[in-house]
Order: structure tokens, then sequence, then C-alpha cells
């Protein structure tokens, strides 16, 4: 999953929105947003992605001589080896995910690109501790370009979330996708 960084337009098409976060008075009288930050229902080891109705279970992504595979799951999103643990205080946790796959309905990062600055994704680890984690960036690249190593951090940096899939035009011939899509969100 690997491409050249240029922005694209966003699908024409969108996805089924979340609903809108309550808000209530401040001290101040003026009203402040209440950040829903629990799911109840949000199995051990999965994503909720409620602007686009998605749970899935959090598997393994594998990786063969820097080829990262997703699992062929449609309900399934594989974690990268190399990223933070789920619970971890710092560093990226890079999720990648299918569109579809032969004769099957979407996948569970089927969407993904119909995300917005602002969505709210929640992940839980093997313990069902959660973590609520706001969209900043939704951006697609050319695969033909190469790696974006910036989606690949791993334990270093910043606490983040990278979740990644394919997009664009589907090259019959090539069986495959022209470009990735990149979805980046940090802690709500």
């Amino acid at each position: 999953m690997a491409g050249q960084t240029r922005p694209r337009g966003r699908p024409a098409a969108r996805g089924r929105r979340a609903a809108p976060a309550r808000a209530s008075p401040g001290s101040d009288g003026a009203s402040t947003v209440q950040l829903p930050r629990h799911q109840p229902d949000l199995p051990a080891s999965s994503l909720r992605v409620p602007a686009l109705g998605v749970t899935a279970r959090i598997g393994r992504a594998t990786e063969d001589k820097g080829v990262l595979t997703a699992p062929r799951a449609p309900t399934e999103v594989g974690l990268w080896s190399g990223s933070a643990a789920l619970d971890a205080g710092s560093g990226e946790v890079t999720l990648v995910g299918h569109v579809n796959w032969r004769r099957m309905p979407p996948f569970a990062f089927g969407r993904l690109a119909h995300l917005h600055a602002g969505d709210l994704v929640y992940t839980s680890d093997a313990r069902g501790e959660q973590t609520a984690w706001r969209v900043q960036r939704v951006f697609a690249r050319a695969k033909a370009g190469g790696v974006d190593p910036a989606a690949f951090a791993g334990s270093r940096g910043p606490r983040q979330l990278v979740m990644i899939t394919y997009g664009g035009p589907f090259d019959v011939r090539a069986r495959s996708y022209s470009d990735n899509v990149d979805v980046r969100a940090v802690p709500a």
C-alpha cells in the first residue's frame, strides 16, 4: 500500500454521518460540545467508524518482502506489526484494510475515503480499553509513487491513528486500484 503524495478530490458520494455530539451549556452560558469517548458495545480488539456504520475486528496485517497485506475477511482490518500498540501512550497505530475482494460485499474500509475531518473513530485493545480518535485528514496518494514513510512511524512520535486502504480507479488488467487512501486521526 504505497504511493506518491498528491492531493485528490473528495468522493462525490458521502457516507452516513455520525449523530451530532450533544451540546450543553458551559459555565459562561455558551454551548460546549461533549465528545462521546466510549462505545458501550465495542468488542475488544475492534475498530468502530460510526460515520460509516462500520465495526471491524482488528487482526494482524501480514508483511512479505516489504509488501503489507490486509486481512481478506470483510469485517476485519489489520494492525501493522511495526505499529505502536493500541494501548500505547505515544507512537502511530497503523491499520490497513481492503475496499473489497472478488465478488464479495464491501469490506470494512470500503468507504474509508468518505470520512471527513472531525469524524470520530474508536479502537479497543485486547483488554477492551477504548481510545476515541478524531479524523484530521483524508487524502489519496498514487501507488506508483512509492511508500509514504509518514504512514509507518511506528512507536516513535506523537500518538496518532493511520488507516490505509485502496482508492481511485480500478485497473481491471492490473487487478488493482490506482491509489491508496490514508486517513489520519488524533486522540479526541
